[in-house]
């Protein structure tokens, strides 16, 4: 699969720990703000940085935000500047949105004019948005909660030709496999008797921390 390219509007806190959080994961990630200086700090941390004004639809052309499958909006206080960058993301056609609200309010409106997923800073930190967003880029993310995912990796090496009771998944890395995808064939709930073949393609559950450590024990990307 085509690995995902993301943009991050609005260089707070927020945006600021999306972009770097992608970015050390080797991640393809162009940063967006009015500031300079915000560009200026994070310039040499990320793919590219570009000063633009996210209201303006022809600045973020000019900015390459369409060439971006993921954007991330991370402009909360200035609500018309957020919806407006919403807006014009979706009218580009970019594939999916995520954009930050600071009240209930703003992320109904957000979530009217087109936004695929609406986060809460309260709730949601960067690094834990990234990861998330991350998941999807394997094959498949389905947010259960704030904390917890679904994610479908390629099975590791290390477990072909072992069954599920001997590798101990749930007390080693606090996760649960939920499903293996075997060629056309999808096991739900497999025994754990059932032993793991290479071409496998499991779906894992748990914490999205637990999910991650998992997938940096066996350094999946």
């Amino acid at each position: 699969m085509a690995k995902a390219n993301y943009g991050v509007i609005g260089l707070g806190r927020f945006g600021t720990s999306v972009a770097l959080t992608l970015t050390q994961e080797g991640k393809h990630v162009l940063a967006i703000d009015r500031d300079e200086e915000k560009i200026n700090s994070i310039k040499d941390y990320v793919t590219s940085a570009k000063q633009a004004d996210s209201t303006d639809k022809d600045a973020l052309v000019e900015a390459g935000i369409a060439n971006c499958d993921v954007v991330v909006v991370g402009i909360g206080k200035e609500v018309d500047a957020s919806i407006l960058a919403t807006l014009n993301l979706k009218e580009l056609g970019v594939k999916y949105v995520v954009a930050k609200a600071t009240s209930d309010q703003q992320g109904k409106i957000l979530a009217k004019i087109g936004a695929d997923r609406v986060v809460f800073p309260e709730r949601d930190t960067g690094a834990r948005l990234a990861w998330q967003l991350m998941s999807s880029d394997v094959l498949e993310f389905i947010e259960l909660s704030p904390m917890y995912a679904v994610r479908e990796v390629e099975v590791p090496k290390q477990f072909v030709g072992k069954a599920i009771k001997q590798l101990h998944v749930g007390t080693k890395f606090n996760v649960l496999v939920l499903a293996i995808q075997r060629g056309g064939e999808r096991m739900i709930v497999p025994s754990t008797d059932r032993k793991f073949l290479r071409d496998d393609r499991i779906t894992l559950v748990g914490k999205t921390e637990d999910i991650k450590h998992f997938a940096e024990h066996f350094r999946m990307k």
